[in-house]
């Protein structure tokens, strides 16, 4: 089984370096034409799954990649597990404003985020346990071929340290661009990372051996 991990495209929060959660933004063009350049680069390959987070942003970007990419399309099933955390009174707030506005709960957050919860929004640990659950899905999952999943950064990178068996603390060493995606191949639970942030043309070779081109 080989997973095809894809970070949404641009959104204005992207561009204010704002946290962006719960808040129901649309891709930005720019976001739009990365979501164009992963739809083209994975032209040769065709899906027998697409999963995404119930955001505007991941819909649009999955809607945009599964025409050009899926001969014989499945439906898009969005996935409440794939939502970023929600920021609660922190969303679309910049840390700057955060730390001058509310203190206390952010100096908290810095201290341990992992036990910690942005005020009026989701405990880090229901978020991970959520992401959890989806992960161990994957894990003990017997389909084969080609899988999408569209979603956001905090996910991905949670995920992908969660599949490869590492500290929660790990995510953030997994920055997942925009306009690129990654593969996580699962052999019957052995998980391997084939490719990180590509933007090369995927040419299937076989079911695992795939060739990267330029």
């Amino acid at each position: 089984m080989r997973f095809f991990l894809v970070r949404h495209g641009q959104t204005q929060a992207n561009i204010d370096g704002v946290f962006c959660g719960k808040t129901d933004l649309s891709l930005t063009q720019a976001g739009i034409n990365q979501s164009w350049q992963i739809a083209e680069a994975l032209k040769n390959i065709t899906f027998q799954s697409i999963h995404c987070s119930e955001m505007k942003r991941a819909r649009q970007t999955a809607q945009i990649i599964s025409p050009s990419s899926i001969l014989s399309l499945p439906d898009i099933h969005r996935d409440y597990r794939l939502n970023e955390l929600d920021f609660g009174e922190w969303e679309l707030c910049h840390h700057e404003e955060i730390a001058e506005k509310d203190p206390e709960a952010w100096a908290r957050w810095l201290g341990d985020w992992q036990n910690g919860c942005p005020s009026g929004g989701e405990p880090f640990r229901h978020f991970a346990a959520r992401v959890g659950e989806y992960t161990e899905e994957l894990r003990s999952a017997i389909a084969e071929e080609n899988h999408l999943i569209i979603a956001h950064q905090g996910v991905l990178g949670l995920l992908l340290a969660k599949l490869l068996k590492l500290p929660i603390e790990a995510m953030w060493s997994f920055p997942f661009q925009q306009g690129a995606y990654s593969i996580v191949d699962n052999q019957a639970g052995a998980i391997t990372l084939r490719a990180f942030n590509s933007q090369m043309e995927y040419c299937p070779k076989d079911n695992y051996e795939p060739q990267l081109i330029d």
